[in-house]
């Protein structure tokens, strides 16, 4: 019975964690009062059946008392009377009764106790199923609008993204367009000479004087 006992807990836990992942809010609240509902329906069940098995235990119990006061009251008859084998057989179907009802004041203790608990448990499903229902608007309107918002984030976030991306594209085109344009207007640099160039000058020198010392000669 502690399953019982610990049930209006664990169907609240249970609820608040579904409403964390619910993907349609207001059906989910609508799905929790069920349950809640179908909770307290099977508990009242279960107390009635319980109430019925403690009623019938009560009532063989009461007539089961009955009884052992009849073989007392004949017990005692016969040992006025001297019949003490008689006295022996009355005492011993009041013991044999007696013991028969032990075993039933178990049964209605522990039904008892059952029922005190099933009654505990009734009463906090009934107070969190009250909760739920004065609370069911105001929850289905909260979850929608978290809902909405959250909705509304995401989109202003996937804008954003698209924007900031757009605008980096144009600045990379512009700043293309500017490094073009930047080496077409500066002007070039003049190119240091080598010692191939000068080399190649020198060559060309050397046969200049030499075709010059030729000409005069002719």
């Amino acid at each position: 019975m502690n399953a019982f006992k610990r049930l209006g807990d664990i169907i609240s836990s249970n609820i608040n964690a579904a409403l964390d992942k619910a993907e349609n809010p207001e059906k989910m609240i609508d799905l929790s009062i069920r349950k809640l509902e179908d909770a307290r329906c099977n508990i009242k069940k279960e107390i009635a059946a319980k109430s019925a098995e403690l009623k019938s235990c009560k009532d063989k119990l009461e007539e089961e008392n009955a009884a052992i006061d009849r073989w007392t009251v004949r017990a005692k008859a016969a040992i006025r009377k001297g019949m003490d084998d008689l006295a022996r057989e009355a005492i011993q179907e009041k013991q044999e009764i007696e013991r028969i009802a032990k075993e039933d004041q178990r049964v209605v203790s522990s039904l008892t106790s059952v029922l005190s608990s099933l009654n505990s448990t009734l009463s906090k499903i009934e107070e969190k199923l009250a909760e739920m229902k004065s609370r069911s608007t105001e929850l289905k309107a909260r979850a929608t609008s978290a809902k909405e918002r959250i909705k509304a984030n995401k989109a202003i976030e996937k804008s954003i993204d698209a924007e900031w991306e757009k605008r980096i594209e144009e600045l990379n085109c512009r700043i293309d367009k500017w490094e073009a344009e930047a080496d077409i207007t500066t002007p070039k640099t003049k190119k240091e000479p080598s010692f191939e160039d000068l080399e190649r000058e020198e060559a060309i020198e050397r046969e200049l004087q030499s075709l010059k010392e030729n000409c005069k000669d002719a």
